[in-house]
């Protein structure tokens, strides 16, 4: 009788376990579902998973293999697929990390005026307001900002989630267009210190300002070293012109980025540069184009949100602005006015921009900042 009770005892016991391993199971498997379901911009944790385990998807094919049942996913103009809303879950991590301690500084008089430091000491000797921003070995992430069509293949295009500072998309001499620099990409400051200086992990000099004015960057630190996943890709470098800038479409914006690069001032003090105008250019590292940012708002007939997962308070465009007046204007974007062309030579935040080669692979993650998408 009493090894019958034990063995009832038992069986019970080894009952209560094999419900309790059970219920962790299916926690677990809601818990999983629940991440990969979590709101209405990430798709079903099957279609994510199928991604994962066929190897032989590429990031791009696989983010357009559950772009239907995504709501963050929507497809436009040329069968390019762009990332909406305010929050979707678009990060990436490219196997960066910082390398030492990124310390942050403010003006005294300006929030928005900051620069990276890579020291507190550092920081404090150019009189700012100094915060530790980054620690060693935290993840440099980027974000998608969509996939695109290039000679009928796709190719996922990306953005630094941070930014690099504050600096001049061009600058020059006295005497070329009065020190305010040339609206020509190819050439300019921003560009050969995107592909040269930051590609490569190296000190520089950044333009802050008319005439050359510069200040010293260091790149070190926080600069790209992922270059194996990047495609030379090719730059549309179409103008806009000055006066049209409030009374363009989405789809007008998107057209003239392609189309050509138009000078229109040859004469005056703002006009003395002798640069041709290039409609394209290839190169690894570039800026968004504002068609980008306005496809990213969410759009339902016409009727936008007030904001994008790309809305800051004001960064540069890779986009030159025509104008009778000056040789000098990019366009800019400010969180209060929108578009603007503006003095190239004037400073707003660079949030780098890149395309990922065909082959980069999806291998983990949900797309969220704390576990971004990781690729090989």
């Amino acid at each position: 009788m009493k090894k019958k009770l034990k063995l009832k005892k038992k069986n019970c016991s080894l009952l209560v376990i094999g419900i309790v391993i059970f219920l962790c199971f299916m926690l677990e498997i809601c818990y999983t579902l629940w991440i990969f379901n979590g709101g209405p911009t990430i798709p079903s944790s099957d279609e994510v998973n199928k991604c994962f385990k066929e190897h032989h998807k590429l990031l791009g094919d696989c983010l357009y293999s559950i772009a239907n049942s995504s709501k963050a996913l929507k497809k436009n103009v040329d069968d390019n697929l762009y990332y909406v809303g305010n929050n979707p879950n678009n990060y990436l991590d490219l196997g960066e990390k910082y390398s030492k301690e990124i310390y942050r500084g403010y003006s005294l008089t300006n929030d928005l005026d900051y620069q990276d430091y890579p020291s507190m000491s550092a920081c404090l000797d150019a009189n700012r307001k100094c915060f530790l921003k980054y620690h060693v070995n935290d993840p440099i992430l980027w974000r998608i900002i969509g996939i695109f069509k290039i000679n009928n293949q796709s190719y996922v295009k990306i953005i630094r989630s941070d930014s690099l500072g504050k600096y001049a998309w061009d600058s020059s001499s006295s005497d070329i267009n009065e020190g305010y620099g040339v609206n020509e990409w190819s050439t300019s400051k921003l560009n050969d210190l995107l592909n040269n200086q930051f590609l490569n992990r190296q000190k520089a000099d950044c333009f802050i300002g008319k005439e050359n004015q510069t200040t010293a960057c260091d790149f070190t630190i926080a600069g790209l070293s992922a270059q194996k996943y990047l495609y030379n890709a090719p730059w549309y470098l179409g103008s806009i012109n000055d006066d049209e800038i409030t009374m363009l479409s989405k789809i007008d914006w998107y057209n003239k980025e392609r189309g050509n690069n138009t000078k229109l001032c040859s004469n005056g003090d703002f006009c003395t540069d002798n640069l041709n105008r290039q409609a394209s250019y290839e190169n690894y590292l570039g800026l968004m184009y504002p068609s980008d940012y306005l496809f990213s708002l969410n759009c339902e007939e016409d009727q936008c949100e007030s904001s994008s997962w790309l809305t800051k308070e004001q960064f540069w465009t890779i986009t030159p602005a025509s104008s009778t007046n000056s040789n000098s204007y990019a366009i800019m974007f400010n969180k209060d006015t929108g578009f603007e062309a503006t003095f190239s030579s004037n400073i707003a935040d660079i949030y780098p921009v890149a395309y990922l080669k065909r082959e980069v692979k999806i291998a983990g993650g949900f797309g969220t900042e704390e576990s971004p998408y990781i690729i090989h």
